[in-house]
């Protein structure tokens, strides 16, 4: 079998479908499954060729691309009585893009190595519609050589490729981007609320910030939503959070010293209190408008 000429893509959410768009434009076939049956529907729209449980999956193809929400839902498709982690032949391959613990991904890696499967953690930096557009940044963890068999689906959807030598370093890599990347959404909503109060306005302000040494990319992705208050999904404020939740574990495991993101964990556990779960990360321009 060509274990990558099929792809198994399993969790049709925002990401999943991005992935999935990507390599039917590649020209590869794609067999998704997801939990929820509006999302399956939506997936076989554009293409994607559903299975009704996810045991039907394995036997199908060899590789296996995870999106999943969190690491209880990999443990379920792995593990579960329907998952795949038992019925995968010998040299399968399962990618798992779900930003989680590091030591969840080896524990995987592990188990599943002893039926002559590869599991990896892929965890991409990006937006579903940067995803969508083949601009997301994977980060493998996984020697390059080993990932010769399973590199060119990534490229479909991804412009670079870091390896990062084994099992959990793409998790703890992503984390640390993910750092990065909200506390830029964070300071760049606070600046623009701030702006509301004095006589600049937030979009001239905006305008600014992209000419000057303060640029950064999130401002080309996240201010425009903020000034007009679309925040239709691309990645929900509710999915970053538990992301900061998993950075400030990580933190404790290593020593790290993060008080920004323990600061930026409370603020996000506002947004939510207040319904802004679902809606697009740049939300957090919210929390600070509460009190204006």
């Amino acid at each position: 079998m060509n274990q990558t000429a099929v792809v198994g893509v399993v969790g049709l959410g925002l990401v999943g479908t991005a992935v999935a768009r990507r390599l039917l434009g590649a020209g590869r076939r794609v067999l998704g499954y997801d939990i929820a049956g509006e999302a399956s529907r939506k997936a076989r729209d554009f293409g994607v060729q559903t299975v009704d449980r996810l045991s039907d999956l394995p036997g199908k193809t060899g590789l296996f691309i995870l999106s999943l929400p969190a690491a209880d839902a990999v443990d379920a498709v792995l593990w579960g009585s329907d998952g795949i982690g038992e019925r995968c032949g010998p040299g399968s391959i399962i990618l798992d893009t779900t930003t989680t613990r590091a030591e969840d991904t080896v524990r995987h890696n592990q188990r599943i190595a002893k039926r002559g499967v590869r599991f990896a953690d892929v965890t991409l930096v990006g937006s579903s519609a940067e995803i969508a557009e083949g601009r997301a940044v994977a980060l493998v963890g996984d020697t390059a050589e080993a990932a010769n068999a399973y590199a060119d689906p990534i490229k479909t959807f991804a412009t670079h490729l870091f390896f990062l030598g084994g099992p959990g370093k793409g998790n703890q890599a992503k984390l640390l981007v993910n750092l990065v990347l909200g506390l830029n959404r964070l300071v760049l909503a606070e600046a623009l609320a701030f702006a509301e109060k004095t006589d600049i306005k937030p979009g001239q302000l905006l305008e600014i910030l992209k000419a000057s040494a303060a640029y950064s990319r999130v401002m080309d992705s996240k201010g425009e939503k903020m000034l007009t208050g679309n925040f239709e999904p691309v990645a929900r404020l509710a999915q970053h959070a538990k992301d900061v939740g998993l950075i400030l574990e990580l933190a404790k495991q290593v020593g790290g010293n993060t008080p920004l993101s323990e600061l930026h964990a409370r603020m996000l556990q506002e947004a939510i209190k207040h319904g802004w779960g679902e809606l697009d990360n740049s939300a957090i321009i919210r929390a600070f408008q509460l009190n204006a």
